[in-house]
């Protein structure tokens, strides 16, 4: 009897696969290999990272410097605002005040003014006017 050739892609009659040859291993070349340096990044790397790190760091805390000196003066501003605006109502009754009829017909009997019996208005024609 014979024994049927072996096909590793097939199995055999019955049932089982046989067993792997191992593989030849390649042969080696007598030529050193390169030594890897381990992945640490490179330093013109690093030092671009903290320049931008930097960079932003800085711009954030100006940033925050300038809302908060804006924030200041908003209040300042405010205030010089209610300030102002508190002194001319005062002024506003002031004048009012000031500038009313009966005041200053006293005021003017005061300084010796005598009020007109008889007011006659006068109209000025302008040259050139009306012809």
């Amino acid at each position: 009897m014979s024994v049927p050739a072996t096909d590793p892609i097939h199995p055999t009659v019955d049932g089982a696969r046989p067993a792997r040859t191992p593989a030849a291993r390649p042969p080696t070349s007598s030529l050193p290999l390169p030594t890897r340096r381990a992945r640490r990044g490179s330093t013109s790397f690093w030092a671009l990272s903290a320049v931008i790190v930097t960079g932003l760091v800085v711009g954030v805390v100006s940033l925050s410097a300038l809302l908060v000196s804006a924030s200041f003066r908003e209040e300042r501003i405010r205030t010089v605002l209610a300030t102002l605006a508190e002194e001319h109502e005062g002024l506003s009754l002031q004048v009012v005040t000031l500038s009313s009829p009966v005041r200053v017909a006293a005021w003017a009997r005061g300084e010796g003014f005598v009020a007109a019996e008889r007011v006659d208005v006068l109209r000025v024609r302008a040259r050139g006017a009306g012809r």
